[in-house]
Formats: C-alpha cells, structure tokens, sequence
C-alpha cells in the first residue's frame, strides 16, 4: 500500500507563504524569450532527470500510474476512528481468514478501449503489499486492521493516458464499512510516479503549476492552472521545449511590499509554443513531475 500527501495541498500551502510575505518577484521575461536563467537551467535539469526516467520509456505505451494513493484508494467514507486512519496508512494489517487461490487476469483498459495485459497479483501477494508495516508515528496507534476475506474488484487509476480502470482484490476489513481495495497488478510491470513531497532544492526558487486544462486543436497552445497570491499585479507563464518535453513554469508581480492576506488564488495563464507539442510530455518545473490534461497534480 502507498500514501501520499496530496500534491495540491502542498502546493497551496507554499503559495499563501510566498503571499503573506508580500515580496516582489522578478518581471516576466520580454515576449520570444523561454524564461529568465534561473528557469531555464531548471528546466534543462527537469527534462534530463525525465529523459532518464523509467517513466518516459513507458509513458505513451505501458502503465504509468500519475499517484501511488491511486494503488490503495480510500473511499469518501472515510474512517470510524484515528487508530483505524493510522493503521491504514502505514500498513498494519493482520490476516485471519482464507483468501481465494491463483490471481486475476491482469487486463488493463482505457476510457478509448484501449487494453493492455500485465502480470497480475494472487490475493495474498495483493495483502503483501497492503500490509506493508511501516513504523507506527505514534506508539501503540497503529492497529492493527483485521483482514477476513478477499474477493475481485476493480479500481480507477490516473494513468499518463487519462484514467484507467485495472484488476484489484478487494479485502473485507473488520470495523470498516468498505473494503479496502489493493491494485492487482504485478508492481514490476508498471510505473509509480512518487507522489509529491518536498520540492526538490534546484526547484525551490521557481514557481510551478497545477495543472494543465487544454491543449489547442493546433497543438502551439497550452492552458494552466497557477496559484498566486491576493497582491498580484500581474502573472503568466514560461515555457522551454526540448525535442522530447515541454517544461512550464509561472511567475507572479506584486502590486507592492505590504503584508497580503494569505489567501491562494487559482489563476488560468497560456503559453504558446515555437512548434506543435506533438508527442512530446509536458513537466512542472518546481516539481519536475509531468502533466496529463485534465488530471491535476494531487
């Protein structure tokens, strides 16, 4: 089992910082220009670090999950107790009843009709990784969960081709009133993006961006989604293409020094590109994760 903090939150939360500071940020770059240096040699770093990833090598044609909470997805039911949330969230589960023989057929399938077939998990190889047991944060509060059965299910998942439904076990949990569903699906034959966690250093000094809502039919424009800050005067967006990505990034202006309230504001920038995007992937620049239209990073 994975869990993840969501991206967004992070995200948001180091926005209102930046906005409660009321500092000015540099001015956007003049028109034809990729970004300032600073960017730009964030950027190249970004798109390296991709082109060397397993990602990239599976990104148009295997299954790269965009968020490892997508593998153990929790329910809008939620959870009865903290010890129970605890428990879930790292993984302290305890077996005590039979679970069904042989796995399930591994068929992955997208919203076009396109499938995929890969290796698939057996239910107990599925509890293996859903009773992952990592250290208790807080002593004694951690369970465990009591599993008693299994059955086959399916889940959806965020995939770098949009969303995907795949082959899950979905485990009857003592005190919950779901069941706990583990993806089914041998983890050597797919791709995890980490999740989100602290920008990386080279990223800390650049802003990023949420999500990417449009592509235009001509494939030269692209639409994001930035926060800023309730001082603004002015924002927009970066962009530097490579032959294999297109890196974005944003900037803000301040209307002055003074305090602002910490309020985050969601904001819609465009960036138009020397060529048509084509094939090539789309990379936040802060974060160096990849954007998939429609799917925001969370």
């Amino acid at each position: 089992m994975r869990f993840t903090i969501s991206r967004i939150a992070v995200f948001l939360v180091a926005a209102l910082a930046v906005a409660a500071c009321g500092t000015q940020p540099a001015a956007p770059p003049t028109a034809g220009q990729n970004g300032p240096a600073a960017f730009a040699a964030r950027a190249r770093q970004v798109t390296a670090q991709w082109d060397r990833s397993d990602a990239a090598r599976a990104w148009r044609t295997g299954l790269v999950v965009m968020n490892p909470s997508d593998l153990t997805p929790v329910p809008s039911e939620g959870f009865s107790s903290g010890s129970a949330k605890l428990a879930f969230m790292y993984g302290h589960f305890r077996l005590a009843g039979a679970l069904p023989a042989g796995p399930l057929p591994g068929i992955v399938r997208w919203a076009n009709g396109t499938t995929l077939r890969l290796p698939s998990l057996s239910a107990r190889a599925a509890f293996a990784e859903l009773a992952a047991e990592r250290p208790c944060p807080v002593p004694n509060a951690c369970g465990p969960l009591t599993v008693t059965g299994a059955e086959p299910g399916m889940v959806t998942v965020r995939t770098s081709q949009g969303r995907a439904t795949v082959p899950a076990w979905r485990f009857t949990v003592a005190g919950l009133g779901w069941k706990v569903s583990e993806v089914a699906i041998a983890r050597s034959a797919f791709v995890v993006l980490p999740g989100y966690g602290p920008i990386p250093p080279a990223g800390r000094n650049t802003q990023g961006v949420s999500e990417l809502t449009a592509v235009s039919g001509n494939g030269r424009a692209l639409t994001l989604l930035i926060t800023g800050g309730a001082c603004d005067a002015a924002w927009g967006a970066y962009r530097y293409e490579s032959g294999s990505t297109v890196v974005v990034g944003s900037w803000a202006r301040s209307a002055g020094n003074g305090p602002c309230a910490a309020v985050g504001i969601v904001r819609r920038v465009h960036v138009t590109l020397a060529r048509p995007l084509g094939t090539r992937v789309v990379l936040d620049v802060a974060s160096g994760q990849p954007l998939v239209r429609g799917l925001p990073i969370s």
